[in-house]
């Protein structure tokens, strides 16, 4: 089953503005096979955390929704930095 990925259109130019991250670096760190898949920290119970590595060679922290087993829906994502690049480097 193929997987798919979206991302509201405005919060996808933010976060390219902001953090220099495209959507397809996004997609890339989904494949990283020892990317950390955690619980989001602010509680959403619909929202997870990757800490991944992308084909452009850097680790981002993704906050994305899982809304069924193959379709994500990207809320935003950012480089990773202090605690989530030292659990990612450890892993």
């Amino acid at each position: 089953m193929d997987t798919g990925f979206f991302w509201d259109e405005m919060k996808r130019r933010q976060v390219f503005k902001e953090h220099d991250v495209s959507f397809y670096e996004v997609v890339s760190a989904f494949d990283d096979q020892r990317g950390l898949d955690l619980p989001d920290p602010q509680h959403h119970e619909d929202r997870y955390l990757l800490v991944g590595y992308t084909v452009t060679a850097r680790i981002l922290v993704i906050v994305y929704e899982a809304l069924d087993e193959a379709i994500y829906r990207i809320i935003t994502a950012f480089d990773a930095e202090g605690a989530y690049r030292h659990a990612y480097e450890q892993e």
